[in-house]
């Protein structure tokens, strides 16, 4: 795009979002901070701004982008709880408006008619006054407001390249394309991130139309229009919707993020897995249940696992794959790395294992799985190096901002109306991931539809339509409160999205405090995943030391969280013994004899008048089956169904 130099300085941008973060090297001078919020009838202040959340940053970062010269204005419309709703949105184009603003770049929109009318007025007005609005159109092309009004210049998101470059539609409500892809922008926490969808097309269209009125001071939005049309670039455009486009993960009206679903790793065909810890001895037990194949395993010397069959190792039949001690041995003939918890042989080993792991999978042209976060401020250098060679760095998450627009979203969905299966524990490390699994196996083998939300870190690949890890160095950063209404959402998403004739819930850790007054066995995080999934009815998995009153603690807890009972109890075939040396607690499971595994299953039955199983029994899974079946069939109203 060619631009003749103007007289006319400092463009006024007001950027209405979530705020911009003041002191991002990625922005320039904010001119003025105005909050405008609606509580109890609107209310605006220009000092004591909250924090901003990242979005309204990274809008601002890519119109600084493509004009150093505007002055930004920060118009936050949002709320303490990150909603806004029209009365606000009015509120702060009248203020842009009185302010004599240039622009008004709006990455947000509604598909909500209720504010059609009164949006279409203020931007008329808008328009008279000679402030040009710039839209965001819905990320599924749905008709949002203000994108459409012909008072204000539409943007939808596509593969667009070049700093200036973008399409022009003449005759579409939506008239512009610009870049919607994924692109590096400015944020909060981290400082990048990648990101894409419509609300971040807006912004491009944003920063060129302050070229044009740079360069023709005073342009009215008809002749910004024909000086758009006669600079754009020429062809079809290849729109977002139309492309098989990754995730976004931020959050606004007009931008609907998403979280992994099963698919999003299509790409994974041949693994390797490191290091061979606990996680992935499941991938190993579990390998039918996985899309992919495990061709490479390496684990540290010195456990004596090095030159063993993975699954002779673990006791069960031989999968042909033999663990090595070097990690670039297991890469031979692999497309991806799924990387495990190194964080701890990163402490003994005084070395950052997380970067060099991936280093090593980088060099080999291999995607990477990670368990552990992987954050882009720290590791950015990774992800230019994988962007280049079109590899993907991932590792589950569920974004801020992603969560927020799943609680604000209208419940379109309807209720969950399948049986729902929770598993829980007494406390950790005993063995519920396995019998989620085992349960899944079993359930699908029979012809059955399975949902499941899994919390482990890895629970996707097992083909699990969603994961929610809230275990060992969970990357959630939501707050506690948040989790019964998002995962409320997503029950219904999936109910509404898969169909399925049954869905399966497991949490982490224990499910009430052990101890009150102590913190440390305080249980909120599995508590709130209880409340938010609300089984039907709950299979128990318990310890063998555990004592009688605490199991029976925990069956009357689940009853008065949810009113669901508890079908079923399962214990592992190991026993834990703790031990206390030099001030720390150790917990180490030994095999316990059949002998012993039978007697704590009938001391069980007998005391809580339960059935009781063994979780690795081949014969305790199939009365497991029974028992579910039964319930669920027999003993309520609803039942599950299955498949012709």
């Amino acid at each position: 795009m060619k631009v003749v130099s103007g007289t006319r300085q400092n463009i006024k941008i007001a950027i209405i979002d979530s705020g911009l973060d003041p002191e991002h090297e990625g922005l320039g001078t904010i001119r003025k901070r105005v909050d405008i919020s609606h509580e109890l009838g609107l209310s605006r202040s220009e000092s004591n701004l909250r924090n901003p959340v990242g979005h309204g940053t990274a809008c601002a970062g890519i119109i600084q982008k493509i004009a150093p010269i505007a002055a930004l204005y920060d118009i936050r419309i949002f709320d303490e709880s990150l909603a806004a709703d029209g009365h606000s949105l009015i509120a702060a184009i009248r203020w842009s408006i009185e302010h004599r603003m240039d622009i008004v770049n709006l990455s947000l929109g509604t598909t909500d008619v209720t504010f059609r009318d009164e949006l279409a007025n203020i931007c008329r007005q808008a328009h008279e006054a000679g402030v040009i609005l710039v839209s965001a159109e819905h990320n599924d092309g749905r008709e949002s407001y203000p994108a459409i009004f012909s008072d204000v210049i539409g943007v939808t998101g596509g593969k667009v390249r070049g700093r200036y470059g973008y399409y022009y539609r003449s005759g579409e409500k939506i008239e512009c394309v610009a870049r919607g892809d994924m692109q590096r922008v400015c944020w909060t926490e981290p400082r990048y991130i990648m990101v894409s969808g419509t609300s971040f097309a807006a912004p491009h269209i944003t920063g060129i139309v302050a070229l044009i009125r740079q360069a023709y001071p005073g342009a009215s939005l008809e002749q910004v229009h024909e000086i758009l049309q006669a600079n754009a670039l020429k062809g079809e455009p290849e729109l977002l919707r139309d492309s098989d486009q990754p995730p976004t993960t931020a959050f606004c009206p007009s931008s609907e993020p998403t979280t992994s679903s099963p698919s999003d790793f299509h790409w994974i065909q041949k693994a390797a897995l490191y290091p061979f810890n606990k996680e992935m001895h499941a991938l190993v037990r579990s390998i039918d249940l996985l899309d992919f194949h495990i061709t490479g395993i390496a684990d540290p010397p010195g456990k004596g696992l090095v030159g063993k069959d993975a699954g002779e190792a673990l006791g069960i039949q031989p999968i042909g794959v033999r663990i090595q001690p070097r990690l670039h041995a297991a890469l031979d003939e692999v497309d991806t790395l799924i990387l495990g918890y190194v964080d701890q042989l990163s402490r003994i080993g005084k070395k950052d294992l997380l970067r060099q792991s991936i280093q090593t999978a980088l060099d080999r042209n291999c995607h990477i799985f990670s368990f552990l976060t992987v954050p882009k401020d720290t590791y950015g250098d990774l992800y230019a190096q994988a962007e280049e060679k079109g590899l993907h760095i991932t590792f589950p998450t569920i974004s801020l901002e992603e969560a927020q627009y799943s609680i604000q979203a209208d419940s379109s969905h309807g209720p969950v109306d399948v049986p729902v299966l929770g598993i829980f524990g007494t406390s950790a490390q005993q063995g519920k991931f396995t019998l989620q699994l085992a349960l899944r196996r079993h359930l699908i083998r029979l012809g059955y539809r399975v949902g499941q939300i899994g919390t482990e870190h890895h629970s996707a690949l097992f083909g699990m339509d969603f994961s929610f890890p809230i275990g060992y160095a969970t990357p959630l950063n939501l707050p506690v409160q948040w989790y019964v209404p998002y995962l409320d959402f997503k029950m219904r998403e999936i109910c509404h999205q898969a169909h399925p004739d049954i869905i399966l819930v497991g949490a982490q850790s224990g499910t009430i405090p052990y101890d009150v007054h102590e913190h440390s066995t305080h249980s909120l995080s599995s508590i709130s995943f209880l409340l938010g999934t609300k089984p039907d009815a709950c299979i128990l998995v318990v310890n063998s030391i555990d004592a009688d009153a605490y199991i029976q603690d925990t069956l009357d807890g689940i009853r008065a969280l949810t009113k669901a009972p508890t079908i079923l109890l399962a214990m592992s075939d190991k026993e834990k013994h703790i031990r206390a040396a030099y001030g720390r607690t150790f917990i180490k499971p030994r095999p316990m004899t059949p002998e012993k595994i039978d007697g704590k299953l009938r001391h069980l039955v007998d005391r809580f008048d339960l059935p009781a199983i063994s979780i690795l029994s081949e014969e305790g899974q199939q009365r497991m089956m029974d028992t579910v079946i039964d319930y669920f069939s027999e003993e309520r109203d609803t039942c599950l169904r299955q498949q012709a």
